[in-house]
């Protein structure tokens, strides 16, 4: 993998990351997302992949606010 295959998505990743092929629509996918990307000279989104790494590891995960009422099915 080249430095810049570190630093940003690959193509496949990108494609795996919005369900979409074609450029302009990941660029409307990933501005709808909030998504930060620059465009490279062939008209295609780069994404940086730190931005990606960091967005999933600060996600919350899904928890519950309130336990089951286990009285309930007694």
């Amino acid at each position: 993998m080249s430095v810049l295959g570190l630093l940003f998505l690959s193509s496949d990743e990108l494609r795996d990351l919005t369900d979409l092929k074609i450029a302009k629509a990941q660029m409307k996918w990933l501005d709808k997302n909030n998504y930060p990307y620059e465009i490279s000279a062939s008209g295609k989104p780069k994404v940086l992949r730190s931005f990606l790494l960091d967005r999933f590891q600060n996600s919350k995960s899904y928890s519950p606010k309130t336990e089951p009422n286990f009285d309930a099915i007694r």
